[in-house]
């Protein structure tokens, strides 16, 4: 089995499908496996950023450092166990919950990338991507670079 095929079963599994270039910003669909309806962006800054909405929900991968707020309330910290006592991860959790679907059938009309942040470091992401165009797997080290590999992969 190729290294493309192993991470597409990971739990944080997101697909985005570039569909349009409107005044040099992306716009498309995000897929997860965890909802029939996909998430819409209107650029890259709102791809990234619906993205990180799912991880937060999702608990998955956490956050390396915590979210700052200009607010006075102190929260804590701990990962909370749900009233039942279930002390599985929340994405265990959503996944029972909802089930899981395929998102690698998706196809974007500029482009098709099958993502996998394994860590939220270092204030950004790290993980894998594949542009299933050209069935390449490539490993980022931040947000940017994701960025960065997505523009190449369509602009070729």
């Amino acid at each position: 089995m190729s290294d493309s095929k192993q991470m597409l079963f990971a739990r944080n599994l997101i697909c985005v499908c570039i569909d349009d270039n409107k005044d040099a910003d992306y716009q498309g669909l995000i897929y997860h496996q965890y909802a029939d309806e996909p998430i819409s962006f209107n650029g890259i800054a709102s791809m990234i950023l619906e993205m990180e909405n799912l991880f937060d929900e999702w608990d998955f991968p956490q956050r390396g450092l915590a979210e700052r707020k200009f607010d006075k309330k102190k929260e804590n910290h701990k990962r909370p166990v749900s009233e039942t006592g279930d002390d599985r991860l929340k994405i265990e959790i959503i996944s029972d919950t909802h089930g899981v679907r395929n998102v690698q059938n998706k196809k974007g009309k500029l482009g098709t990338f099958v993502i996998q942040v394994v860590y939220r470091q270092d204030a950004s992401w790290q993980g894998h991507v594949i542009y299933q165009e050209d069935n390449e797997k490539l490993d980022f080290n931040s947000a940017l670079e994701l960025i960065k590999i997505i523009d190449r992969a369509v602009t070729k």
